[in-house]
């Protein structure tokens, strides 16, 4: 005699969402989302502020090296907008034969002709562009000794730079050495990659 089970009923699988769950996973990726933009905006605001202080940081370090490489004083100029700012440097003009060299080089005109922001035939601008990066005060001046690289006068210089929504802020030191150092100012969030000053 041969037992016979009874077949089961298997449970057909089903496939998709339902309404509710793809409702809750919107609303959980809407709230991620909401969370997540500050974070983002914070980001942005930190890069374009320290994309504009290296650029900075480049000019001040490419204008020492001209100055001892070229045998020139050289200027770094900061033009007078403190919000369509530009950093430029030029170094002192060749003395016509039987002349002397000038001690002071003229300032660089980066807002007006950056082309004439010579530094051993290279030339050397940066400026704010779209970033929204504002500094502390325009028109400042940075002159490179030609023997060493140094300060002249010889002193510690600076300048402020404020990111896009004034969260972030870094302040560029320049040593009697002429070594150039970014940091960050007391009051301000601290950024990685910085020091407080």
């Amino acid at each position: 005699m041969r037992l016979v089970m009874p077949r089961q009923k298997h449970a057909r699988a089903e496939a998709g969402f339902t309404l509710v769950e793809l409702m809750a996973t919107i609303a959980v990726a809407l709230v991620l989302i909401v969370v997540a933009v500050p974070s983002f905006e914070r980001f942005f605001e930190r890069y374009r502020l320290r994309s504009a202080v290296d650029d900075t940081l480049d000019i001040f370090a490419a204008a020492r090296q001209g100055a001892v490489e070229s045998d020139r004083n050289v200027n770094v100029t900061f033009g007078a907008s403190t919000t369509a700012w530009c950093v430029g440097a030029v170094q002192q003009a060749s003395p016509a034969p039987g002349d002397v060299v000038p001690v002071t080089p003229t300032a660089c005109e980066c807002s007006s002709a950056p082309d004439a922001c010579l530094v051993a035939g290279k030339q050397l601008v940066a400026s704010a562009g779209t970033k929204g990066v504002t500094i502390g005060a325009g028109g400042a001046t940075f002159t490179f000794d030609s023997k060493n690289g140094t300060l002249d006068p010889l002193g510690t210089q600076s300048i402020d730079f404020i990111s896009p929504k004034g969260n972030f802020g870094l302040t560029v030191r320049v040593t009697p050495l002429g070594q150039a150092r970014a940091c960050v100012p007391t009051g301000k969030p601290s950024i990685p990659g910085y020091y407080s000053c």
